[in-house]
């Protein structure tokens, strides 16, 4: 009956491990659009990497990854993060970490227009400090342009990603792997 009990115990940590990690994202974009700047740093380990998937912007360290939430944060009225389906994986070598990736959206106030986002977020995740926080976030993006222009056809443009300044194509479905090969096999 012992090894049950164990088999249980470990059972219960990962799901209460995963449902820490779960609220860990829903908590992050409810303080992005709070401007909650003190609590999104709480949320960073000390050794924290936040990044496009791209490469276009990477920032090290949790002052670093906060100076550029602050800078982001200031250009932007009101916005709404919310995180859609979230795959979790415990890793079984190294207890205490995790990676994940996030299906989310992001509705942004800009210079009197309303940008919107589909993004994935590729997380790792790892305990400091009695608490899940994230070690790197590097996001993803399937469109990032004002509503108006998704609404008249953007999401069937190549050049989806409208960031900033920069206009060009978007990180997801194109590069994917699985994506190039349905493509290849059908035609």
């Amino acid at each position: 009956m012992a090894g049950v009990s164990e088999g249980l115990v470990e059972r219960i940590a990962q799901l209460e491990a995963r449902e820490e990690i779960r609220e860990l994202v829903a908590r992050y974009g409810m303080a992005v659009d709070d401007r909650d700047v003190e609590g999104l740093a709480d949320m960073f380990t000390s050794d924290a990497k936040f990044g496009q998937a791209d490469g276009t912007v990477a920032n090290q360290g949790r002052e670093a990854v906060i100076d550029f939430y602050t800078e982001r944060m200031a250009a932007f009225g009101a916005t709404y993060h919310y995180p859609h389906s979230h795959v979790i994986e415990l890793d079984p070598d190294r207890p205490g970490w995790a990676t994940g990736m996030v299906n989310a959206h992001a509705e942004l106030a800009l210079d009197g227009r309303t940008l919107v986002t589909a993004l994935r977020y590729f997380d790792e995740y790892r305990v400091e400090d009695g608490r899940w926080r994230f070690v790197e976030r590097k996001v993803a993006m399937i469109y990032y342009m004002d509503m108006a222009a998704l609404v008249d056809g953007g999401l069937s443009e190549s050049d989806r990603k409208r960031y900033f300044g920069t206009v060009g194509p978007s990180e997801l479905p194109e590069s994917l792997d699985t994506w190039n090969k349905f493509f290849a096999e059908v035609g």
